[in-house]
């Protein structure tokens, strides 16, 4: 699930979005919101009108969140700049905000899933490579180049149940997002369909192989049909998000987590009500924009000290 993802359209009264650099210098507030891409450095001065990271809790929840014996969760800080950029992190569920900093990884990765087989995390980049992310080392070494999906079209996540199930992508124009099957070995992807719905920003399957997402267009979760691609409502997360970001599942305990920013540093881990689509803050991880993948939680205790 990272930095946005997309090269030029964002919903923003469907605006066409500036030559996208590594700092657009047109600096036009209205084009980057909703964007799929990662938030340009001169975009929370400007456009919230605070310092990068300024209005982000960071430690302040960290003495009263829960302590966890689960197994280790890893997120992929996109942001280019503060503590933990470019970075690989690991900690354990839901602790994100005593993250490690594993390692640097300084491309653009919009989607994470973790082989719960082989023990490794598997990404695509936003120049739809397909690899594997170090968990030792945080850096990501890409396979294959994906071929096969619609131009105009971004990548904006991955997930799959097992590594011998099929392989999803989900990608977005600004106004329109697609699901593919992706082939690991070669690179091919299959068009699913569409999930009508405008910034599907990621997707997570669940162990027994429902698909959801995260539509940062509307702020909401969906269902999604891997058969045909729609996208059915759920419900309201009651944040609103923006930029890159990502959702997973813990497959052993079923509960859907996600890494919602909202732009400027400020961002929160929660848990995703999939009755309702609510979030529910669990930790505040340091500023950044996040992406991530969890193992199976062999045990799922909790205490609060």
């Amino acid at each position: 699930m990272h930095a946005l993802k997309l090269v030029g359209i964002v919903l923003a009264g469907l605006a066409t979005l500036p030559a996208m650099a590594a700092d657009d210098s047109t600096q036009d507030c209205a084009a980057w919101k909703n964007s799929l891409k990662r938030e340009p450095e001169w975009y929370s001065q400007k456009c919230l009108g605070h310092a990068y990271g300024a209005l982000s809790p960071k430690e302040a929840q960290a003495a009263a969140m829960p302590k966890n014996l689960g197994d280790t969760t890893y997120q992929f800080n996109m942001r280019g700049s503060g503590t933990g950029a470019d970075s690989l992190q690991s900690f354990l569920l839901p602790n994100a905000n005593t993250a490690t900093i594993i390692g640097p990884q300084t491309g653009n990765l919009y989607g994470l899933e973790y082989d719960n087989v082989a023990g490794r995390i598997y990404a695509v980049s936003d120049l739809f490579e397909f690899g594997e992310l170090n968990k030792t080392t945080g850096v990501f070494t890409p396979s294959v180049t994906m071929t096969g999906i619609a131009a105009g079209q971004s990548v904006t996540g991955l997930a799959f149940q097992t590594p011998s199930s099929p392989y999803y992508v989900s990608t977005s124009d600004g106004t329109n997002s697609q699901i593919y099957t992706l082939n690991p070995a070669t690179g091919a992807a299959t068009l699913v369909g569409n999930t009508g719905t405008p910034l599907m920003i990621d997707i997570a399957v669940n162990a027994s192989g429902q698909m959801y997402g995260h539509d940062i267009g509307t702020d909401s979760i969906y269902s999604i049909n891997t058969t045909t691609g729609v996208a059915t409502l759920i419900g309201a997360t009651g944040v609103a998000a923006n930029f890159a970001q990502g959702i997973e599942f813990d497959k052993s305990t079923g509960v859907l987590y996600a890494w919602i920013y909202e732009g400027g540093g400020v961002n929160r881990f929660a848990t995703i009500d999939l009755a309702t689509g609510a979030a529910t803050t669990v930790a505040t991880p340091l500023a950044g924009e996040y992406e991530g993948a969890t193992t199976p939680v062999s045990l799922q205790a909790f205490s609060v000290d």
